[in-house]
């Protein structure tokens, strides 16, 4: 809330965050994002073969037949010129940002489930349905944002976006994500007053921030460079809390040390994928010209594949969320304790 109504000054007074600051900001988010991403990795994967049995799909023959289609693109692309399969890469790039702001609302929704959890509050199914569909205008908007006439976005020098929509149809779509937060308003209204007490922030936060952000964005600039580490940082939290629920039923100490080893790998590991493995292999392997075709590839990977052991792992009636809003055992609470 205090950074929305900060960039919504400073773009009403049109100051700029300046070269060096952006740079920070952009790398500092970058860490971040990279680190939410390892993170589900390791939730996903830290079984391992039991982890692939039992979601054999999202965690291997989906990530294989994604990872073979790219490495066949590539491969064209290399032997022919990226020209012959750019319409090609530019469409897989594009469902990467029309599912991005699915992604984040599907986390909205999922946080704020969990939340509410946490906080002994029961949702029906009246509720339910609001605090799940009511954010389905905001995908609507986000995912416009690249099928609207004349959007000219660009990544790693690939088109991204259709022309299918006329350039107004953001304004009345904007209308309707901003809309939609009066339903969502008062389902917290009726919630506040059925419990009789403040409803965990966990639950409201996100919502606010969605519809802040998407709804009500201050500047183009800024949601670009905030939301992506916003949403990480969110995911980092409840990550931290599924790591320990996890933790809780495996022998050995998991504190504080041991959480930041995760921690510092998943940001290791993410930055390596994202950002220095791409580009060592654009460097060595491009066509040249500028066009990063390895960064467009590992961007299509990973946000596909993370977006799909997503979709199974943080399932309401799924072992993860279960553990997680199951009471620690007493060990893992004085091991915690000693530790910090």
């Amino acid at each position: 809330m205090i950074v929305w109504i900060g960039g919504v000054v400073a773009d009403r007074a049109g100051l700029t965050l300046g070269p060096n600051l952006t740079t920070t900001v952009y790398w500092t988010g970058a860490i971040i994002t990279a680190a939410h991403f390892g993170l589900s990795y390791h939730l996903a994967y830290s079984e391992g073969a039991p982890a692939l049995r039992k979601r054999p799909f999202a965690l291997a023959v989906g990530p294989a037949l994604l990872a073979l289609t790219l490495v066949v693109l590539v491969a064209v692309s290399l032997a022919e010129g990226a020209s012959s399969v750019a319409r090609v890469t530019s469409a897989l790039i594009t469902s990467v940002y029309l599912m991005t702001t699915w992604h984040y609302i599907k986390q909205v929704y999922g946080v704020g489930r969990v939340g509410a959890a946490f906080g002994g509050v029961s949702l029906g199914p009246a509720a339910v349905r609001v605090l799940r569909f009511g954010l389905y205008p905001l995908w609507a908007l986000g995912a416009a944002q690249v099928l609207v006439q004349g959007s000219g976005y660009r990544f790693a020098g690939f088109r991204v976006g259709f022309s299918l929509l006329p350039a107004h149809a953001i304004d009345a779509l904007r209308i309707m994500a901003v809309a939609a937060a009066v339903p969502t308003a008062i389902v917290f209204a009726q919630l506040r007053r059925r419990t009789g007490m403040r409803l965990p922030s966990v639950l409201v936060a996100p919502y606010v921030a969605a519809f802040l952000w998407l709804g009500l964005a201050p500047n183009p600039v800024w949601t670009f460079l905030l939301l992506a580490p916003f949403h990480a940082l969110q995911y980092l939290a409840v990550g931290h809390r599924a790591e320990l629920a996890v933790a809780a039923d495996r022998p050995g100490t998991h504190g504080v040390a041991w959480w930041l080893n995760v921690f510092v790998g998943a940001a290791c590991g993410g930055l390596l994928l994202s950002r220095w493995l791409p580009q060592m292999l654009d460097a060595h392997l491009g066509t040249g010209g500028g066009t990063l075709l390895f960064a467009a590839a590992f961007f299509v990977f990973l946000n596909l594949h993370h977006y799909l052991i997503d979709a199974v792992i943080w399932r309401s009636s799924g072992e993860l969320v279960k553990a997680m809003v199951r009471k620690p055992a007493p060990a893992v609470v004085v091991a915690e304790a000693s530790a910090s």
